[in-house]
């Protein structure tokens, strides 16, 4: 198996000596050798991919390793090039010319050194290849195009998990009904992949059930979790604040009890030993005695849920699909186009038989329908992997059968989907995770980038769509307009696949029990809540990507003392724990994030710090940056205007901020802006709306308005380029109607629009067909005195609208 990350980042740097040659003039000819080199390792990885016989496997991840660092180490030069050339012509020309002249030659000089010896490996390498391939590499002349035609959205793929679950769900449905006592437990048991989750999750999707209880909380508990975690995150759906969680897990569970005042629904998915029923005890304490109250239980041992209370009555037993359900989940998920219609009856045919091989696993067939949506639609080729997946499966049981396909599956994904598809493996079992989250470390990475005219967020929203098409993700919640999933997560089977192919190929490091860590020459890492100086100070030289997770202040201080060691760090997501002493957090510690100046996705989340620090002007190649709950934020420094790499900003949560700064025109690559708050005439260093007229790549805004005097009348015709508009209007900006009327008769190319606060009993005039003739999705909340539509809103002057709506005056 060709490891994923050296192909991606393979193609890549072949493109980028092929088209940006010149910027490399200094060193033509080494980086044409190591170009000739790379296109030798690219045939290698061609040939490679036919490789079946054990004794060459073995000795292809030898050589693939060394293949991966050599692949990273001219990647690594090429991005210290590049940087150079950024400092010169981004202001920082001492460093080029003049009196540091000597310091420039220098660099120059270990750049030609650096490039003969990794050349020199790499004509090493090409020898050690041809005697295990059989044949001699061959200089290919090109290499196949990246990208290919993309799938479309998973919209049936979404509603194929309800084959064969009605029966099923009219049975739990009947013991919810007839449960009377005070709290009533019902299991549902079965192997992994047959479908439990699926079918909790239709139980907590139920209207007419929701409609019986006062709460109903889905919860995830899987093999590795805490108590403690698990109750707060119970009390967040119940929506706590995050304040109110910091006692011991007594002081949590009486907050629960508190909490479940009405007769209530929990579901407990994927559990696992019940640790004695120690754990279940404890939880169990907090749930409240309520009339006809419910818990549901989720799990593959019956005994688990009986030792939690579940009777004999009360257990239910999933079966295997029958062959007519497992043709009609296969053929929803395979025909999407064709409205889960085979269109052939020679696929047919061949479809039935790879759905036989699959015995009634709904996973597995999920899985194996997946494999088939970007195939060509021949019984050739679909005989060619029938007859792989029947070698696979012959000597397997039905435990082992997914795990099968799951591999065949990889095997058969696009090259560049495969590093996109390893990267979640960072992320703990059941992890609900942000999409952007994904993307942006894509795009951060390189794994993903501008193609064919679209962004590279556009290209990685089309890879999620087309791993969830595969079925190898989840979609746990879509945004407000029902269009794409907004969180995802990882079944928990496709996630031991992951693993073990991340671990194989040294993608990243995962400790014994398959959480984030870090490793020596590991490219990617993770911190979960806490890491030791010495394993950081050990184990971070090499890091691309760091990921933190509900991390506590000293973790950042262990980073600050530790950050110039992270020179090759692309990629920082840091989510600080929210019931932790935030404020404990040295402000210098963050001052040192301009050491990282290969950085180019800065993600930090729940941080109570007042301000971000001006060293920031150092990330010369940031792309991304996103500043998530920082309540007491009010001003971004100036020089946040100076990053012109910049093409996703994304300020949230931040209520304290008073403006931008001024000289956002700067920023002309920007192409996302969420929480722009302009300035009013107070702010004389303010940013105004007016200086976004020059953002001509600008497609997506998220505009906060807490007074009139932000915006003045005519202000707002400068962004006809806009595609997604969100407006958050304040209780302080009731007049703003009335200043934005003419400002969308420029808004031709709008597609998406979301106000908040919209203030008036009737929408606006301008809310009509004619003056936003491309809108689709329109999103009106928290418009309390909202109650009717303006008689214009549907048709005027014969001109039909065609847009999914969603009206909510208190909330989303």
């Amino acid at each position: 198996m060709v490891d994923a990350v050296v192909a991606v980042v393979l193609d890549r740097l072949l493109q980028v000596l092929t088209s940006q040659g010149l910027q490399f003039i200094k060193f033509d000819r080494e980086f044409e050798e190591v170009r000739t080199e790379l296109l030798y390792i690219n045939s290698f990885l061609k040939d490679a991919e036919k490789v079946k016989q054990v004794n060459q496997m073995e000795m292809l991840r030898t050589i693939m390793q060394d293949l991966r660092e050599m692949v990273y180490d001219v990647e690594d030069i090429m991005e210290d090039f590049e940087l150079h050339r950024l400092k010169c012509h981004g202001g920082y020309k001492l460093h080029c010319m003049g009196f540091s002249s000597l310091s420039s030659m220098k660099f120059y000089f270990e750049i030609g050194k650096r490039l003969r010896m990794v050349r020199e490996r790499m004509t090493k390498a090409r020898g050690r290849m041809t005697p295990y391939l059989g044949t001699a590499l061959a200089l290919p002349s090109q290499w196949p195009e990246w990208g290919r035609q993309p799938l479309r959205n998973p919209i049936l793929v979404d509603e194929a998990g309800t084959v064969g679950l009605a029966e099923d769900q009219w049975k739990i449905r009947e013991c919810l009904l007839e449960a009377s006592g005070h709290l009533t437990v019902i299991g549902i048991v079965g192997m992994g992949g047959i479908g439990k989750t699926t079918l909790a999750q239709q139980i907590y999707n139920d209207r007419s059930l929701k409609e019986q209880y006062g709460y109903i909380i889905f919860l995830t508990v899987s093999q590795s979790f805490e108590l403690k975690e698990l109750i707060r995150t119970m009390l967040r759906k119940l929506n706590e604040s995050e304040d109110s969680m910091r006692g011991d897990t007594a002081d949590l569970l009486r907050t629960l009890h508190s909490k479940l005042d009405k007769k209530y629904l929990i579901i407990l998915d994927d559990v696992w030993g019940a640790d004695e029923g120690l754990w279940w005890e404890s939880l169990k304490s907090g749930f409240p005695h309520r009339a006809g109250s419910c818990v549901i239980v989720t799990t593959r041992d019956e005994e688990v849920a009986r030792s939690m209370g579940a009777t004999h009555r009360c257990m239910h037993h999933l079966r295997l699909l029958s062959e007519e359900n497992g043709w009609s989940l296969f053929s929803k998920v395979v025909f999407e186009r064709d409205g889960g219609q085979c269109p052939n009856m020679d696929l047919e045919v061949i479809g039935k038989e790879i759905v036989s091989q699959c015995r009634g696993l709904p996973l597995a067939i999920k899985i194996a329908g997946g494999m088939m949506v970007g195939k060509e639609k021949s019984a050739h080729r679909w005989s060619q992997i029938s007859k792989h997946l029947k070698q696979e499966l012959a000597t397997h049981n039905k435990e082992k059968v997914i795990f099968s396909t799951l591999s065949l599956s990889y095997e058969e994904l696009p090259t560049h989907l495969k590093p996109c598809l390893l990267s979640l493996a960072m992320f703990p079992e059941d992890t609900e995770i942000f999409v952007h989250t994904m993307i942006h470390w894509w795009i951060g990475e390189g794994f993903i980038r501008e193609r064919d005219g679209k962004t590279a967020f556009e290209i990685g929203e089309e890879c999620i769509n087309e791993l969830f098409c595969r079925c190898l993700l989840l979609g746990s919640s879509k945004t407000i307009f029902e269009t794409n999933f907004f969180n995802c997560r990882l079944h928990d089977m496709v996630r031991d696949m992951v693993i073990k192919i991340a671990r194989e190929e040294n993608f990243m490091c995962l400790d014994d029990k398959g959480q984030p860590s870090l490793c020596v020459q590991s490219r990617r890492g993770g911190i979960l809540r806490s890491i030791n100086l010495e394993s950081f100070e050990v184990n971070s030289k090499s890091l691309r990507t760091l990921v933190g997770m509900h991390i506590e202040p000293s973790v950042l201080k262990t980073m600050g003392q530790n950050m110039s060691q992270l020179k090759r760090l692309r990629v920082l997501d840091l989510l600080l724990s929210a019931t932790s002493d935030a404020d404990l957090i040295d402000e210098n510690v963050l001052s040192r994030i301009g050491l990282l100046q290969h950085l180019i996705c800065l993600k930090i989340e729940n941080c109570r710090m007042k301000k971000l620090p001006n060293s920031i002007t150092n990330l010369r190649k940031l792309q991304i940056l996103r500043l998530y709950n920082w309540p007491n934020l009010r001003r971004l420094p100036p020089s946040v205007t100076t990053l012109e790499q910049l093409n996703i900003m994304q300020i949230f949560g931040c209520d304290s901020l008073e403006c931008m700064p001024k000289g956002f025109s700067n920023l002309h690559n920007l192409q996302t802006l969420w929480g722009f708050t302009p300035g009013s005439w107070r702010h004389k260093d303010g940013c105004r709306v007016a200086e976004l007229r020059h953002l001509n790549q600008l497609k997506t805004l998220f505009i906060e308005i807490k007074s009139e005097d932000q915006i003045v009348e005519g202000e707002l015709n400068v962004l006809s380029q806009l595609q997604d508009l969100k407006i958050k209007a304040s209780n302080g900006s009731s007049g703003l109607a009335g200043k934005i009327n003419g400002w969308f008769s420029s808004l031709q190319q709008l597609e998406k629009l979301r106000l908040y606060g919209l203030q008036g009993v009737t929408t606006p005039t301008w809310l009509n067909p004619t003056s936003l003739p491309n809108l689709r999705h329109l999103s009106i909340v928290f418009s309390e005195r909202l109650v009717h539509l303006n008689p214009i809103f549907w048709d005027t002057q014969n001109v039909k609208w065609m847009i999914w709506m969603n009206w909510m005056r208190n909330g989303l």
